[in-house]
């Protein structure tokens, strides 16, 4: 994992995971630990074909190094290979799992001790790739259920309180919370914000309305994978997407070679 410092210089910890596709900070009681999933497989060039194992969510010790795996259910599920964790949500000693990958499931744990599954069956449709959760109050869970285009929000108790949807919510991939609303980063090419409460989406990065060139989120060039040629304000894949203490925005694009961009607020309020 990097680590970038205020002032700009990158560290690095290293983890014994293949894949780090979701990490959420937790820093109460003293300790400074990393909510980390792991999915499993990684795509490894020069053809980008996937190199897999077990995937893996738990606790990562940033003053030990140590990591903690949550064990996996033990549910019909689960008896092949798709523990595919995507993410993890935290309030208190609630622990919540995202599986976007595997079983699109989501999984309650207590610290380690596991509590309860949902499956989207409350809403009327099953989870499709419920992709990134997070916790809104600390007394809800959001959950980005990218392949059904919509938000699904729940109590911490597991109980279902409704669905958001909107023709700008194409693909919801990441979340973060930033003043009471969310800010969505929709792999369809645009960054949002959504007021759950009072049922409004606006537009951070706009999408920009053109066709995805071959091959996307990457380029194909001749029948080779390759970096596509990204443009200053034009998103190419939003994929993950967190909030800063200044209320800067920082999203990820899923890229070879990755992209980082910063939005800063531009006043108060904005």
């Amino acid at each position: 994992m990097l680590v970038q410092a205020p002032g700009g210089d990158v560290g690095r910890v290293e983890v014994s995971l293949l894949e780090v596709h979701g990490i959420t900070y937790d820093g109460r009681g003293g300790r400074e630990v990393l909510w980390l999933a792991d999915p499993g497989f990684k795509m490894r060039p020069p053809r980008y074909e996937p190199e897999g194992r077990a995937g893996a969510a738990g606790c990562f010790d940033l003053a030990t190094r140590e990591f903690r795996p949550l064990t996996p259910p033990d549910l019909p599920a689960y008896a092949g290979d798709s523990w595919r964790p995507t993410a993890v949500a935290v309030s208190g000693d609630t622990v919540v799992v995202a599986d976007g990958y595997g079983a699109s499931l989501v999984h309650y744990f207590r610290g380690s001790e596991y509590l309860l599954t949902l499956n989207g069956s409350d809403t009327g449709t099953d989870f499709q790739c419920p992709h990134d959760i997070a916790i809104l109050d600390d007394q809800r869970l959001v959950v980005a259920d990218r392949g059904n285009h919509r938000l699904v929000s729940f109590r911490l108790d597991g109980t279902y309180l409704g669905t958001f949807t909107d023709p700008l919510v194409r693909s919801p991939a990441g979340l973060a919370v930033r003043d009471g609303r969310l800010i969505v980063a929709d792999v369809e090419r645009a960054v949002l914000a959504v007021d759950l409460d009072g049922e409004r989406v606006e537009e951070i990065v706009a999408y920009p309305g053109v066709p995805k060139q071959p091959g996307w989120p990457n380029l194909d060039r001749g029948g080779e994978t390759v970096r596509p040629d990204l443009a200053v304000g034009v998103l190419n894949s939003p994929h993950s997407v967190a909030v800063g203490v200044d209320g800067s925005v920082y999203v990820t694009e899923f890229v070879i070679g990755g992209r980082e961009i910063r939005l800063v607020p531009a006043g108060p309020g904005n």
